[in-house]
């Protein structure tokens, strides 16, 4: 009965680190202030002061605008996902 409750524990936990692994690594918030869809550059004004980031596939800021509020997550692996803030 124990090594059967060690063995749940032991997997509980190695399955909770594994989903921390997909787990974003920083949410922003805010409004864009500048847009380069082209470059694939977006700058917005968070509570802390503007930030600019640089998105790897440009493609995915063609449905965002300038005072568009947003939200952009950062994953582990350095992917950035930009929505509308809800």
């Amino acid at each position: 009965m124990k090594r059967i409750a060690l063995a749940a524990i032991s997997f509980v936990f190695v399955l909770g680190l594994a989903l921390s692994s997909f787990a974003a690594r920083e949410v922003v918030t805010g409004t864009v202030s500048k847009l380069d869809a082209m470059k694939g550059v977006i700058t917005v004004v968070t509570a802390a002061g503007p930030r600019e980031f640089n998105v790897r596939s440009p493609e995915k800021l063609k449905d965002i605008k300038e005072g568009q509020k947003v939200e952009i997550t950062i994953q582990e692996d350095g992917t950035m996902v930009v929505n509308p803030a809800k």
